[in-house]
């Protein structure tokens, strides 16, 4: 009886590692083909039976929190590089635009996780934890100041 693509695939990556590594170390190494085959819609007790059919016998708790935190380190990494990526996007629009004199720039929320109501002692935790950007805010200011001067002529003109 031949072995399924999936047992054959994880076998192949297995042999590859060391046998001293821990068992979410090999979890890991599995993970992006395990992704793949979850993506079809294989059940995790599928993947669990392929695994144990590959000789590595993992519990579904093992399995399910080893994932759980894969997943969120493979976000994180994501996330980093799309900040990564727009940051050198900015500096590159900025060079471009140099003989602009006022560039606009990206408008991102001045002050980030601020809460919209006060109604828990979390949200006063929100508050505390709040980043400000000044320089985004001092942009923020001055454009809802020259916002206010275009729509509001005549108290310029009092001035």
């Amino acid at each position: 009886m031949s072995e399924s693509a999936p047992v054959t695939r994880y076998r192949t990556v297995l042999a590859a590692l060391d046998p001293r590594i821990s068992l979410s170390a090999q979890l890991r190494a599995l993970f992006p083909l395990i992704e793949v085959e979850m993506a079809a819609g294989v059940p995790h007790a599928a993947v669990l039976d392929d695994l144990a059919a590959a000789g590595l016998t993992v519990q579904r708790s093992t399995f399910a929190i080893t994932l759980y935190r894969w997943r969120k380190a493979q976000r994180s990494a994501a996330r980093k590089r799309l900040n990564a990526a727009a940051s050198t996007g900015d500096i590159a629009r900025q060079s471009t635009h140099a003989s602009n004199p006022h560039p606009q720039p990206p408008a991102p929320d001045a002050i980030q996780g601020r809460p919209r109501s006060i109604q828990t002692p979390g949200d006063l935790r929100k508050i505390r934890d709040m980043r400000v950007d000044l320089e985004a805010l001092r942009r923020e200011g001055l454009a809802n100041r020259a916002q206010s001067a275009d729509n509001n002529p005549t108290k310029r003109n009092e001035s």
